[in-house]
């Protein structure tokens, strides 16, 4: 999907601000900053790959940002700088809904993130969605949904909303820490 096509869906729509994140760059990001109408607000950040599972990243700082690639090791909590929030993306996409997925994997990713994303549509599992929201429950997590959008039709079947107006990714990264989110979907 194009930017120029993105940004014209994002005009049909109530939404104050959007991240796209792509897999390990911040292209994408940049180019929208500069595009972007008046008022909706752009919100940096990278997914990655790893042996975990995906994941992702939010940060004020765009200089860590762009040290991820694409594919690596999830940054450990004590390794990112401030202003940073982690996301476990689509948890159990292609895994049966969560089933056979034991606690120590679990434990061991649920340490090392903020928040977890109940909601995605790519992988519309109400197994994988219930399964996200006990995770998300049992251990504090902040509850997200991403359309996870490839083609301008797939756009905002999930997002998530903040429970104040989110105008920076200072304001978004807060939102996720501070466990102020709540995933829709349609």
């Amino acid at each position: 999907m194009s930017l120029t096509a993105f940004l014209e869906t994002l005009q049909h729509q109530v939404i104050n601000a959007v991240c796209l994140t792509n897999h390990g760059n911040l292209k994408d990001y940049e180019d929208l900053v500069a595009m972007a109408p008046h008022g909706i607000a752009i919100i940096p950040g990278v997914e990655l790959s790893s042996t975990s599972g995906d994941f992702l990243v939010f940060s004020v700082d765009l200089d860590f940002l762009r040290s991820l690639n694409a594919v690596q090791l999830l940054p450990k909590r004590g390794d990112r700088p401030s202003g940073t929030a982690v996301v476990w993306a689509h948890p159990f996409a292609g895994n049966r809904g969560g089933r056979g997925v034991d606690q120590g994997y679990i434990s061991s990713i649920v340490a090392e993130v903020d928040g977890i994303e109940v909601y995605n549509g790519n992988w519309p599992d109400e197994e994988a969605s219930g399964h996200a929201f006990r995770i998300a429950e049992e251990n504090g997590l902040a509850q997200l949904g991403g359309s996870d959008a490839h083609r301008v039709k797939d756009l905002m079947r999930c997002w998530t909303e903040a429970d104040e107006k989110i105008c920076t990714g200072a304001d978004f990264v807060a939102a996720i820490i501070g466990r102020k989110t709540t995933a829709k979907r349609k």
